[in-house]
C-alpha cells in the first residue's frame, strides 16, 4: 500500500484549517493553565486575608504593652511575652467562666436536638393542618433580628422570674430556626424509598427518625453541632443582659473585663491573650471536623 504524503492527503485549505485548529487548541491549553494559576493565586490571597487577622491577634497577645499600643501590622515578634496568657487566665478567672461556657453550650445543644430534629422531620416528611402557617411563622422568626425582640423577651422573662437563671439563658435557644431549616433540607434529600420501606416494616416515626434518617445525615449533624457550639460559646449580649451575678456569666462576658485601663491605657495585649484562649476550643473543633464540614457543604459523591 502506498503511503501518501501529508500534502497529498489534504488540500491546502484543509491543511490551513487544521493548522488553525491545532493552534487554537494550543492557545486554549495555555489559557486554561494561566486561569488555573490565577485561580490559585486568588484563593491564596483570600486565604491570607482570613488567616492574617488571627495571626496578628496571636502576635499582639505575645507583645509587651508598649509594643501592643503601637498596633504594628507586622506579625513577627522577637521576644514573646508568654506571661500575658497567665495574667489573662488569672485576671479573668478563666477556670471559673470557662466552666459556665461549657455548661451553657452543652445544655443548649443537648436540649436543642429534642425540638429541632422532630420539627425538621415533621416538616420534611409529614402532612398536617397548619403546616404552611407554621412554616411562615418559622421564616418570620428567622428574619427578625434578636435585638428586635430582646426588650419584650426580657420583660416577659422578668415577670416569670427567669432572669439570672439557667432556664432563662437556655430557653430562647431551644427552638433554633436555622437548625430546623438545616435538618429539614437534609431529610428532604434522602430517598423516599427508605422511609416507605421502613413504614412497610411497621416502623414508627420515632424509629425512622432516630435510627434511619439521623445516621444518614451525620455530616449535617456534625456541622450543626459545630456551628451551634461556636454561636453559644461566643454568646455575649444575651448572657450579659440576662445575668446579674457572676455565677452564671460566661467567658466572653468575663473577657470584657480584661480591657482594664492602667493609667489611662487599655491592656490590649492581655485582652488579645484572653481572646486567643476563648478561640482555642473553636479552632480545635474545626481542625478535627474539617472533613465532615466539607462533606456536608459539598455533598457525598455517589459511586456507581
Amino acid at each position: 500500500m502506498r503511503i501518501e504524503n501529508y500534502t497529498d492527503a489534504y488540500s491546502p485549505k484543509e491543511i490551513k484549517d487544521k493548522e488553525k485548529f491545532l493552534l487554537w487548541v494550543k492557545v486554549k491549553k495555555r489559557l486554561v493553565y494561566i486561569l488555573k494559576v490565577l485561580n490559585c493565586i486568588f484563593a491564596l490571597g483570600i486565604g491570607l486575608m482570613f488567616v492574617y487577622p488571627f495571626a496578628w491577634m496571636a502576635s499582639m497577645s505575645l507583645r509587651p504593652l508598649t509594643e501592643a499600643l503601637k498596633f504594628n501590622p507586622n506579625i513577627i515578634i522577637k521576644n514573646p511575652v508568654w506571661d500575658n496568657y497567665i495574667f489573662a487566665w488569672n485576671q479573668a478567672r478563666v477556670s471559673h467562666y470557662i466552666g459556665n461556657s461549657l455548661i451553657y453550650s452543652a445544655l443548649v445543644i443537648g436540649l436543642q436536638y429534642l425540638t429541632i430534629i422532630p420539627a425538621a422531620y415533621a416538616f420534611a416528611t409529614m402532612e398536617f393542618k397548619g403546616k404552611k402557617f407554621l412554616w411562615g411563622v418559622k421564616f418570620l422568626g428567622m428574619m427578625l433580628p434578636a435585638e428586635a425582640t430582646l426588650i419584650p423577651v426580657y420583660f416577659f422573662y422578668s415577670k416569670l422570674g427567669l432572669v439570672d437563671t439557667w432556664g432563662g439563658l437556655i430557653l430562647p435557644s431551644l427552638f433554633s430556626m436555622f437548625g430546623i431549616y438545616m435538618f429539614m433540607g437534609a431529610f428532604k434529600q434522602l430517598p423516599k424509598e427508605v422511609i416507605e420501606s421502613a413504614k412497610m416494616d411497621k416502623a414508627s416515626n420515632r424509629v425512622i427518625m432516630l435510627k434511619i434518617m439521623v445516621p444518614m445525615v451525620t455530616p449535617i449533624f456534625i456541622t450543626h453541632l459545630i456551628t451551634s457550639f461556636i454561636s453559644n460559646w461566643n454568646e455575649y449580649y444575651w448572657v450579659l443582659v440576662m445575668t446579674n451575678s457572676e455565677s452564671l456569666r460566661t467567658l466572653p462576658v468575663a473577657l470584657r473585663g480584661l480591657l482594664q485601663v492602667d493609667e489611662g491605657v487599655p491592656q490590649w495585649n492581655v485582652a488579645m491573650a484572653g481572646t486567643m484562649i476563648q478561640l482555642a476550643p473553636i479552632l480545635l473543633m474545626y481542625i478535627f471536623a474539617n472533613g465532615k464540614i466539607k462533606t456536608s457543604m459539598v455533598g457525598n459523591k455517589v459511586k456507581k
